[in-house]
């Protein structure tokens, strides 16, 4: 088994693959001890980390247990074209490469809704070219409260209805925060449609669920996409360093 652990800016996810298939999620921080002292069996271990922190680093050497970093200089199954790759974001890398590998030799663009709202482009040679980023639902909300006298902080699971026109303090502040984004993600899409007309458009992410009602039909959503480029990355590396790994595609 292959373990693949993300510490985002806000959460911490784990997964147990099997070859390119996810069996087991994780998403406490406790959780990691308990893996890689636990019953099952796991060959080979890759980290991203968005921050500083190195304690997944620690604890893993703490119990001598060899791993993979993501970084821009690990070996990938897409080529990078950005002017400063050192400053690319891991989780941006690896849901780019799950992206393009579940949709090789397409223009795709994957979004992130995260901390941050990302976007990211690949385009049909399968080069990296770059994206945007933009401030997600919490730090949008956020900072209308800390930057303003009067507005409230707004929690968008404590309001049932997220109307375009809001009828009171709490609805409107959810409008301009939800329905800009929808707008944002919208125009982002048309934008590289324009350059591509069967570009496909990949979504993941934890606030990806506010967004959900308003997904055209051919918005593929995958919850674990940044899980998921990890574990490719690692088996990219994997045969790279041992040529005669044997690993089952996902896609058959």
């Amino acid at each position: 088994m292959q373990l693949a652990v993300d510490i985002g800016n806000t959460n911490i996810k784990m997964g147990l693959f099997n070859n390119y298939t996810l069996e087991e999620y994780y998403h406490q921080r406790d959780d990691l001890e308990k893996i890689i002292t636990g019953k099952k069996k796991i060959k080979h271990i890759i980290v991203s980390r968005t921050g500083s922190d190195e304690w997944a680093e620690d604890l893993l050497k703490h119990y001598d247990r060899k791993f993979f970093v993501l970084s821009h200089e690990l070996q990938l199954p897409i080529r990078l074209h950005y002017r400063t790759p050192e400053t690319l974001g891991p989780d941006r890398i690896a849901g780019s490469v799950a992206a393009n590998y579940y949709l090789p030799d397409t223009p795709v663009l994957k979004i992130d809704f995260g901390t941050c709202i990302t976007y990211d482009f690949i385009n049909p040679q399968n080069e990296y070219e770059g994206g945007a980023i933009s401030p997600g639902i919490g730090m949008r909300l956020k900072a209308l409260n800390a930057f303003t006298a009067r507005l409230p902080l707004v929690d968008p699971l404590d309001v049932r209805e997220h109307p375009v026109t809001g009828y009171d303090t709490a609805t409107s502040i959810l409008s301009g925060v939800i329905h800009g984004i929808r707008y944002e993600v919208r125009g982002m899409v048309e934008h590289y449609r324009e350059r591509f007309s069967d570009t496909k458009v990949v979504v993941t992410g934890g606030d990806a669920a506010f967004f959900a009602a308003y997904w055209e039909s051919d918005i593929f959503a995958r919850p674990h996409l940044v899980l998921e480029g990890l574990n490719i990355i690692l088996i990219h590396n994997i045969k790279a360093k041992w040529p005669n790994a044997s690993f089952r595609s996902a896609q058959g």
